[in-house]
């Protein structure tokens, strides 16, 4: 993949508010932060429509880039040896399930871009992002019992599949209550398959528990508590074209949902090898876009 100047200065200003998240609201900028970092790497691996990776740089510039979260950091030089804390801290959180995979899915992200920019590698940076994955919450009363399945992560093809398959299963069962927990499940998934990508296999097989009690909260399916909410109107459009995103100029980005699902999806598409798997999920997805 050839990153541009100025892929590599978007990614950039995604790790700084990664770094900074855990000093001001850990969740949402922490979102903010993988979500710019995801729109960089979803617009070099998939084919797009002609000028629709401009449209999305206009988007988080509106929104984004010179808020002072994104701001640049003071010079310093790179500490290679940080990855290995970013990954230690995040096996110390992976005991349970913490806030939706947050605690893997949002570093997994940084350590995409620190692969791309090596020597952004700075002890500020790891500092931060650590802050920032002590801070995810457990889930409380929520364990694998004896009937439960414990999910392991094989191939790559094996585990998009499964995914895009749980991933229809888990529309339909939160139709009408948001589709939050279907969204969510293909940001984890592709965050077990990139860290296995990138080499970080110990992580990948460590992150396992907290994925297969993802699974098992979703396929319980809403609870009472959780709020109704309207259907997506169902659209034609996708995110590699330049009329969706044209169509979102306009509408609130958020905290960053519209740049990650994407990323998270199209990854797990291209890893999958059922053609009329693909096929359906293609018809579906206009739930979580």
């Amino acid at each position: 993949m050839i990153l541009s100047e100025m892929d590599k200065q978007y990614l950039l200003r995604g790790l700084n508010a990664l770094s900074r998240a855990g000093e001001h609201d850990y969740f949402a900028d922490g979102h903010r932060g993988a979500a710019m970092i995801a729109a960089v790497f979803l617009c070099r691996e998939n084919a797009m429509d002609a000028g629709t990776d401009a449209v999305i740089r206009a988007i988080m510039d509106e929104h984004w880039t010179n808020t002072d979260l994104f701001a640049p950091l003071s010079h310093e030089e790179p500490d290679p040896e940080g990855l290995e804390r970013i990954l230690s801290t995040m096996e110390k959180t992976m005991d349970c399930l913490r806030e939706a995979g947050h605690n893997v899915i949002l570093p997994t992200m940084g350590l995409r871009a620190f692969q791309a920019l090596p020597e952004a590698i700075t002890p500020g940076r790891v500092a931060g992002i650590c802050r920032m994955i002590k801070q995810f919450k457990p889930t409380p009363d929520l364990e694998l019992g004896p009937g439960d399945e414990a999910y392991h992560l094989d191939d790559a093809q094996s585990h998009a599949e499964f995914a895009l398959s749980e991933l229809r299963r888990t529309m339909r069962v939160f139709e009408g209550r948001g589709q939050g927990w279907s969204g969510h499940l293909l940001t984890y998934a592709r965050a077990l398959m990139d860290l296995k990508e990138m080499g970080y296999a110990h992580t990948a097989r460590q992150a396992e528990k907290g994925f297969s009690l993802y699974l098992k909260r979703g396929r319980i399916g809403p609870l009472e508590t959780d709020k109704a909410r309207p259907e997506h109107e169902q659209k034609p459009q996708r995110p590699l074209g330049k009329t969706y995103w044209e169509n979102r100029r306009n509408r609130s980005i958020e905290i960053g949902h519209l740049f990650k699902y994407p990323y998270g999806f199209y990854g797990l598409l291209a890893g999958a090898g059922d053609a009329e798997l693909k096929a359906r999920c293609l018809e579906e997805t206009w739930r979580i876009f």
